[in-house]
């Protein structure tokens, strides 16, 4: 009696199984505008380029390579959310779709600190997707770079008092980093 019941159950989450498979959100890639993307509007270095399309875009992009799992529920209901998300966060290839220019150097400067933080790439992605890890080296040219385009409408100015505290800036996180 208790393997009959057994038996009934497997069938039951078998069938629910099969059935959710029909329920599939899209996973879309639309298409990229190149006068859209953050190259068109920032200078990128190539090793940056290297570690965010290595790391970054396929929850960041348009670009997404959609990994076989991602087309089986409920797995692929969490895969498409975490890049509708990320998305909606920043996309790398439709920077003009950030609010302002502002609120786009913000999510610069906050690239760095995710990073560093071990934040992004997320460890749940990073588990599943060999060698999308960002090595110190890679994190140091990423907040390099992150920071510098994030100030750079404050780069060429002093500001009023006449000190340059965007080089005093550098060097508290130059201070920071001997501590880390």
């Amino acid at each position: 009696m208790k393997r009959d019941r057994a038996q009934w159950i497997v069938l039951g989450f078998f069938a629910v199984f099969v059935l959710i498979q029909f329920i599939q959100p899209s996973r879309t890639n639309p298409p990229v505008v190149p006068s859209r993307t953050l190259e068109a509007h920032v200078p990128i270095p190539p090793e940056v380029q290297t570690v965010l399309k290595r790391s970054c875009y396929d929850c960041h992009s348009n670009s997404t390579v959609w990994p076989w799992y991602s087309h089986v529920a409920p797995i692929s209901w969490y895969v498409i959310h975490d890049v509708n998300v990320g998305r909606s966060h920043i996309n790398l290839q439709d920077w003009e779709a950030q609010i302002n220019e502002k609120e786009a150097k913000e999510h610069l400067g906050m690239t760095c600190k995710l990073i560093r933080e071990g934040k992004m790439p997320p460890a749940d992605y990073r588990t599943m997707h060999e060698g999308t890890d960002v090595s110190p080296e890679e994190t140091t040219a990423v907040c390099a770079w992150s920071q510098k385009v994030g100030s750079e409408e404050d780069s060429d100015q002093k500001h009023d008092d006449g000190h340059d505290h965007e080089h005093e800036h550098e060097h508290e996180h130059n201070h920071d980093d001997a501590h880390d």
